[in-house]
């Protein structure tokens, strides 16, 4: 029905291909047409008509509100499996090295642990979400998008089961605070890092991000 329907376009969060849908739902894109025409009518949905956008024919909520509540909605269980279905389209409909595309995989994976990290299978989705985070953060990077790489690697640093991984991230996220010119922000990623290359042993690389911090 509709609400089911907007329960699962929910998770898709941005504006979505019917296929996406279709992968998220559980059903064919035929069945789909008729309901999602009803919920654009009903101005739940809208649809991107411009043939100038690269958008173009894909859906997505017309308030925020609207997609908050329909995503609350769903019973923990469900949320978790439907953003898991939502990795595996994506992970199945783009290429590897499609960059773009690595933030938002390492969200659904990230969703997907925070929801269930007691489940069977969370070490191996907690891993991958790491390691998408960590892409996405030296991506963010390159583009000089200190900010959105910060937080990326902060977010990375959190989910690593290695002491030593863990430093080498937090003090890649004091980097991006001291580019955004945060240097107290920056102090602390350092003073971290520090700490945890001590604890792991490597007391030469503690010594240089020391000085780091002392600069």
């Amino acid at each position: 029905g509709e609400g089911q329907l907007a329960r699962a376009a929910a998770v898709l969060g941005k504006p979505f291909p019917i296929q996406g849908l279709a992968a998220v739902s559980g059903h064919e894109e035929i069945e789909l047409q008729p309901i999602l025409t009803s919920l654009v009518a009903k101005e739940v949905l809208s649809v991107q008509a411009d043939p100038r956008s690269p958008e173009r024919g894909q859906y997505g909520f017309l308030q925020d509100l609207v997609r908050t509540v329909a995503y609350e909605t769903l019973a923990k269980r469900e949320r978790r499996n439907k953003h898991l279905a939502v990795a595996t389209y994506l992970e199945r409909t783009w290429s590897s090295d499609a960059e773009e595309i690595v933030e938002v995989l390492a969200s659904h994976y990230l969703e997907a642990w925070r929801l269930d990290p007691d489940a069977t299978d969370a070490q191996e989705i907690k891993g991958k979400a790491r390691e998408l985070l960590v892409r996405a953060a030296e991506r963010a990077a390159a583009l000089a998008a200190a900010e959105e790489a910060q937080s990326a690697f902060e977010k990375a640093a959190e989910l690593s089961e290695s002491e030593l991984e863990r430093a080498a991230l937090t003090e890649r996220a004091g980097e991006m605070a001291e580019k955004r010119g945060l240097a107290e922000d920056a102090a602390t990623r350092y003073g971290e890092a520090t700490r945890l290359f001590e604890e792991a042993g490597q007391a030469r690389t503690a010594a240089r991000v020391q000085a780091r911090m002392a600069g």
